[in-house]
């Protein structure tokens, strides 16, 4: 009688501990869906290319931004939109003034710029500013920029936007600007993926 007690009892702590063994994981792995599901997505949307204009004050820094930006959003696996399209498309908008109007934040202006020209789900509006790198006591030099980013959709629904400024030092005033623009637009992409 002892003997069948004692099963009883290892029978019973074994099936109770293979349930509570399963009911952890099951707890578990509802709870990693939860975490999963209440990431927010990207504001980017997924499929289709993006559209990237960058305007500011000085020519050598928008490219900087521009190119910082495009390898960005490579990496992260979007698609962009070709730079041949996008060269023609920004002579175009020139002539209209719709580029000027886009960037200024009208959003028929992007839905018309970005529906005649060139197919895209979004576009990606940057304004970049960038002062004059300063000499140091040592020699060395730093520079300071922001860049302000917006996401809009070719429906002209804005997704989202960041402003992002940084502070490098460079051993020349051009690698502290080119630094310093970098660090900014890799910041402000962040909250855009």
């Amino acid at each position: 009688m002892n003997r069948k007690i004692i099963a009883l009892v290892l029978l019973f702590c074994l099936v109770f501990t293979c349930g509570a063994e399963a009911a952890k994981k099951r707890r578990r792995t509802s709870s990693s869906a939860a975490a999963k599901t209440s990431q927010p997505d990207s504001v980017l949307p997924k499929r289709g290319d993006i559209a990237v204009i960058v305007e500011g004050d000085d020519e050598q820094h928008v490219k900087i931004a521009e190119t910082k930006i495009i390898d960005s959003l490579t990496q992260h696996g979007y698609r962009v939109v070709d730079e041949k399209k996008m060269r023609a498309a920004r002579k175009a908008a020139v002539r209209a003034q719709a580029y000027r109007l886009a960037m200024q934040g009208n959003y028929n202006a992007i839905f018309k710029l970005s529906e005649g020209h060139y197919s895209c789900a979004a576009t990606v509006i940057a304004r970049v500013q960038a002062g004059k790198a300063v000499q140091n006591q040592f020699g060395l030099f730093t520079g300071t920029a922001s860049v302000s980013l917006i996401a809009v959709t070719s429906r002209g629904t804005k997704l989202g936007g960041k402003t992002a400024s940084a502070k490098e030092v460079g051993i020349s005033d051009y690698e502290a600007l080119m630094k310093c623009i970098e660090s900014s637009v890799e910041n402000g992409m962040k909250q855009l993926y």
